[in-house]
């Protein structure tokens, strides 16, 4: 027992076995006090398998992962179940989730992102990530008022600019004659990207309770007859009406159809300014005024499209979910490992290669999620070791071999006095 605890000190999730030994049962032996028992000696009456926690070993792969408390991974070999703390897996040439030795990693399987209930083998999804074309824009900004605006005066400059029809117009010049001006980048859907520029005009009172937005693309970009590279071409405009405080209490837009980036649908995508137009509510999104008057400022700046994306890397959760990185910057459920815990688990019936099989001593696993219940929780990039001490188990080899050493010398001694007693007859 010994020699195979020491033997199996580097192997991942081995669980060490400890001897118990107990007295043979005694004779009876009549003298002339009466019946005595004399004893027999001993013999091993159990070797348990102790499932105390080893060590965490940090690894290079985030496929290798690691038990932290109870409970064992559950794997396959199509007819038969095993339960391992091994949990050094990578992914085979069909992307199943697969042991070292080939046995397949059961748990939940991810389909589109979404994570199934039923527990089976885990088939890893590595293919790139769909596209998806932007279908809102959102914008957080402090619009700077003027205070020397004057509404009698002529047309703003940037309104003598129309029309934005990808013609006549350039996008460098609309946008340095806008009061303000940001953009940011879009996606069609085919995942395609396009700069988007928003621009800001006060054109209401002094104070700049109201201003107009124009939303401009490049007209090379699209299929509209006649466009040029660099031009502007007006793909929404609106209007923005604030009170007194710089709240926004009103917002109209105007989509401009009848063009698309060639081979995408229609792009749609709305501008969220933070005004919900049914409720009449603000959330504060969008606001004029502030500390420094004419100055003006975005929060925040977002929209929901991205391009295609390829994994780059996987991480593994507590829980044991398995996420892949994109490099679309999104990320994308593909399994989760499930944890099964046992009422005995020293029932357990040791079956080599690090696996367990479950008898009636054990009983039937109870599946679930890493953290739920008792089960422990899964980390990645790391192994864990055997729960062997190396020096605990030289010490019990020097105290058996004493022991056996002793028992010896009793023996030789009995056999000694026997001989002596042959030799007096």
């Amino acid at each position: 027992m010994i020699g195979d605890n020491i033997a199996n000190l580097n192997s991942y999730g081995f669980k060490r076995t400890r001897a118990s030994f107990a007295d043979v049962f005694p004779n009876s032996v009549g003298t002339l006090g009466g019946v005595k028992q004399l004893g027999r000696g001993s013999t091993a009456s159990n070797i348990s398998t102790m499932f105390e926690q080893g060590m965490l070993a940090g690894t290079g792969s985030a496929l290798d992962m690691a038990l932290t408390g109870q409970g064992f991974f559950q794997v396959a070999d199509g007819n038969q179940n095993f339960y391992s703390r091994d949990g050094s897996f990578m992914m085979d040439n069909d992307n199943m989730l697969v042991t070292s030795g080939g046995l397949n990693v059961q748990g939940y399987q991810g389909v589109n992102g979404i994570i199934g209930n039923t527990v089976g083998d885990i088939e890893l999804d590595i293919g790139p990530f769909a596209p998806q074309g932007t279908s809102v824009i959102t914008i957080d900004a402090m619009l700077g008022t003027d205070p020397l605006f004057d509404p009698l005066l002529p047309t703003t400059p940037y309104s003598d600019l129309a029309p934005f029809d990808g013609i006549t117009n350039d996008i460098n010049t609309a946008s340095d004659l806008a009061d303000f001006s940001t953009s940011l980048t879009v996606y069609d859907s085919m995942g395609r990207p396009h700069d988007l520029v928003v621009n800001f005009e006060q054109v209401g009172e002094a104070g700049g309770t109201e201003w107009i937005y124009s939303v401009i693309i490049d007209g090379g970009d699209t299929d509209v007859p006649g466009a040029v590279d660099g031009m502007a071409l007006e793909i929404e405009s609106g209007t923005l009406d604030f009170d007194t405080d710089g709240t926004l209490i009103a917002h109209t837009s105007s989509p401009v159809g009848g063009w698309t980036w060639p081979g995408a649908a229609p792009f749609t995508a709305p501008i969220d300014f933070g005004f919900d137009p049914a409720a009449l509510v603000s959330d504060g999104s969008m606001m004029i005024g502030g500390e420094d008057a004419g100055i003006s400022s975005v929060t925040a700046i977002s929209q929901d499209g991205f391009a295609v994306g390829n994994l780059t890397s996987l991480t593994v959760d507590p829980d044991g979910l398995i996420r892949g990185q994109y490099t679309n910057g999104e990320e994308r459920h593909l399994g989760q490992v499930a944890v099964a815990t046992f009422a005995a688990e020293g029932g357990l019936e040791r079956m080599g290669s690090n696996l367990f099989r479950a008898t009636l001593n054990s009983g039937d696993p109870a599946m679930g999620i890493a953290g739920s219940g008792s089960r422990g929780t899964v980390n990645g990039y790391a192994l864990e070791r055997s729960n062997v001490e190396l020096e605990d188990e030289f010490v019990s080899m020097i105290q058996i071999q004493r022991s056996y050493q002793a028992n010896a010398g009793v023996v030789r001694t009995a056999d000694e006095t026997l001989q002596e007693l042959v030799n007096l007859v």
